[in-house]
């Protein structure tokens, strides 16, 4: 995907995740973290043909990068391929049931 053109060579691999951080998009990777300038929803586009959703306002994952999902206090958290864990946001719950996350 684009979005990967961004990265060091060496932190390429396949995408799991983009996390807001501030100013800057987090690209998560099976290789690594690299921080990028940019705003989430131009780096969403960026990821071209990789199967993912937003699940939260600071928070895309890769469909694929998912394990497993779990619900406590009410609230849902993905946790991915790397270990992360990820809250899904109330406003994007239908979604993720919809994509089979949860």
């Amino acid at each position: 995907p684009p979005i990967l053109d961004r990265v060091p060579q060496q932190q390429r691999g396949g995408l799991i995740a983009l996390v807001v951080e501030d100013h800057y998009v987090n690209v998560v990777t099976e290789r690594g973290k690299t921080l990028v300038l940019m705003r989430l929803a131009d780096a969403m586009r960026e990821t071209g043909s990789v199967p993912g959703l937003q699940v939260h306002r600071s928070h895309w994952v890769a469909r694929a990068a998912v394990v497993r999902a779990h619900r406590s206090d009410g609230k849902v958290l993905l946790q991915l391929s790397n270990g992360m864990w990820l809250p899904v946001s109330r406003s994007y719950l239908p979604a993720a049931k919809r994509a089979d996350l949860i």
